[in-house]
C-alpha cells in the first residue's frame, strides 16, 4: 500500500511558481492498493490524476472501476469532479462513498452538475456508471479495510446531515494502516480524543495543518488545525510518519520549508517523523512500517 498526493491545498487552488514544490491544487489523495483506484476527495488535484488515466481508457481500452471517498462536501474537496476525465466514458464505473445518506451526497455533488456551474443536467447523467454508497460501517475493497470517524470541522461533529466531515482509515492484509484526517480542528474535545484512539499506532498519518500558531488565534472555530496541534496529535497517536496537508493557499514553498525547520528545532517534536505533503509524491506504507519497527 502506498499514498500519493495529487492535491495538497485547502480553500482555493494556488498554482504558481512559488508553490511548485509542495503543490497548488486542492485536496485529492490516492491510496494505491494492488491495482485498485482508490481516492480520497476530488479537489482540483483529481484532474491531474484523471489525465494519467486517459491513456488507459483510450489506448488500452480499460474498463476502470474507481472508488472515491468524500471527507465532506465543501468545494475544495469536490470541485475537480466535473473535470475528471474518466467520468466521460461509459466504460468507467465510479463508486462514491460517504457516511452521509446517498440523497444528501447526490444533492451536494449535483451542485457541480446542475447547469449552473457546468453544462450538465446532473451527476447521474454523466457517461460513467455512478454508484452512491452510504457508509454505515467498514467496507472492504479487495482486502483493504476502510473505516471512518467524525472530525471537528467547525461544528464539533454535530451536523451529520450536510456539513459533518470524516476521517478515513485504510488497513491492508498486513495490518499496515493509513489514516487521513483533513479539515479537523484538533483542539481538546471528545471528537479529538476519539480521533486519536481511531488513528492510534497508524503507520502513516495525514493530518490537517492549515495554520501557524499565530494564525490559529485568529481562526479558532474555523475547523482547521495549527501545525502544533497536528503534531501534538501525531505524538499521541504514535504515527510512523506524519504528513501535514491542507496548506494555506497563501503559503509558498519557502514558507513551508522555513516552518518545517522551525518545528524540527522544537524539543517536543525532535523525535517525531513528519513532513509537509508534496504533490506528485508517493509514500510507501510498508517502508514506513518497517522503519518504525526497527526504531
Amino acid at each position: 500500500m502506498r499514498v500519493k498526493f495529487w492535491g495538497t491545498r485547502g480553500m482555493i487552488s494556488s498554482p504558481r511558481l512559488e508553490t511548485a514544490i509542495f503543490g497548488g491544487n486542492t485536496t485529492c489523495i490516492q491510496v494505491l492498493h494492488k491495482d485498485n483506484l482508490i481516492i480520497v476527495d476530488s479537489g482540483f488535484g483529481i484532474t491531474n490524476l484523471g489525465d494519467t488515466l486517459f491513456d488507459r481508457i483510450i489506448g488500452n481500452k480499460e474498463k476502470l472501476k474507481i472508488h472515491i471517498f468524500f471527507t465532506h462536501f465543501h468545494w475544495d474537496h469536490i470541485q475537480g469532479l466535473p473535470f475528471f476525465k474518466p467520468i466521460y466514458f461509459d466504460s468507467t464505473t465510479m463508486h462514491l462513498y460517504s457516511p452521509a445518506k446517498s440523497d444528501i451526497m447526490l444533492e451536494n455533488l449535483n451542485v457541480l452538475f446542475d447547469g449552473s456551474y457546468s453544462p450538465f443536467e446532473s451527476l447521474m447523467s454523466m457517461q460513467a456508471k455512478i454508484n452512491l454508497h452510504q457508509l454505515t460501517g467498514q467496507v472492504d475493497i479487495d482486502g483493504l479495510k476502510v473505516e471512518f470517524q467524525a472530525v471537528d470541522h467547525g461544528n464539533d461533529g454535530a451536523n451529520i446531515v450536510y456539513n459533518e466531515a470524516f476521517a478515513f482509515k485504510f488497513t491492508n492484509e498486513e495490518d499496515a494502516s493509513v489514516v487521513i484526517i483533513t479539515d479537523h480542528e484538533a483542539k481538546p474535545s471528545h471528537v479529538n480524543n476519539a480521533l486519536i484512539k481511531f488513528a492510534k499506532n497508524c503507520d502513516i498519518l495525514v493530518h490537517d495543518a492549515q495554520y501557524t500558531e499565530t494564525e490559529y488565534i485568529q481562526h479558532m472555530g474555523w475547523g482547521h488545525s495549527s501545525v502544533n496541534q497536528a503534531l501534538a496529535n501525531a505524538t499521541k497517536i504514535d504515527a510512523g510518519l506524519t504528513v501535514l496537508t491542507h496548506h494555506a493557499p497563501n503559503r509558498n514553498d519557502r514558507d513551508l520549508q522555513t516552518l518545517h525547520r522551525t518545528l524540527l528545532m522544537m524539543k517536543k517534536f525532535k523525535n517525531l517523523n513528519f513532513e509537509f505533503a508534496r504533490e506528485d509524491t508517493v509514500y510507501d506504507v510498508a517502508k514506513v512500517k518497517k522503519e518504525k519497527s526497527a526504531s
